[in-house]
């Protein structure tokens, strides 16, 4: 049973490594420019508005009082992907090696796995929550397949946390477990 569960995790994070790159092309559609290069770039992207290509760039002018992402709250974002698409794929791996391998995952590892894990779904949590309430993508469909991204991606992640904890648990009973003595 134990290791139907740690191929499933395997699984779901294999899930977010693929979710991570659908993720980052969203976010890459998102492009900050300068109060006095709103001209020159509206003329250059009027040609992709007319193609009809759903979730198309979209255009974010450096202004205090607008309600969108930052340029330095969506370059956070783009990183905490990346490394929890690092995350991600180092998750599957170790949980591959291990119930396909026979491959023993050490404590250092698992408690390293565990605090990475904690961060990187706790700050993309947050980011999520504020990139849903700002919505940068004029339609609604492409807000919305963005977070879920990322809301998944945040999921498997805790999933990953919650694996790499119980196995370190499990490890941590098995060391101070009472070894049966030999009776002669």
């Amino acid at each position: 049973m134990c290791k139907v569960v740690g191929l499933c995790c395997g699984l779901l994070s294999l899930g977010a490594f693929i979710s991570c790159f659908v993720a980052l092309h969203m976010l890459n559609k998102i492009i900050h420019i300068q109060l006095d290069a709103v001209v020159h770039v509206s003329i250059k992207l009027k040609a992709e508005e007319d193609s009809g290509v759903r979730c198309q760039k979209t255009l974010i002018v450096d202004n205090l009082d607008a309600p969108h992402l930052s340029w330095l709250e969506l370059f956070y974002l783009r990183w905490t992907v990346v490394f929890t698409l690092l995350y991600s794929f180092a998750a599957s791996l170790l949980i591959r090696a291990k119930y396909l391998g026979n491959f023993e995952i050490s404590r250092s590892t698992s408690n390293v796995m565990i605090l990475m894990g904690s961060l990187l779904s706790m700050t993309l949590l947050v980011a999520t929550v504020v990139l849903h309430q700002r919505e940068p993508f004029m339609d609604l469909w492409c807000n919305l397949f963005i977070v879920y991204h990322l809301y998944y991606i945040v999921l498997t992640t805790a999933m990953s946390v919650v694996f790499f904890l119980a196995h370190s648990c499990q490890e941590n009973l098995e060391l101070h477990r009472p070894q049966p003595s030999l009776k002669y």
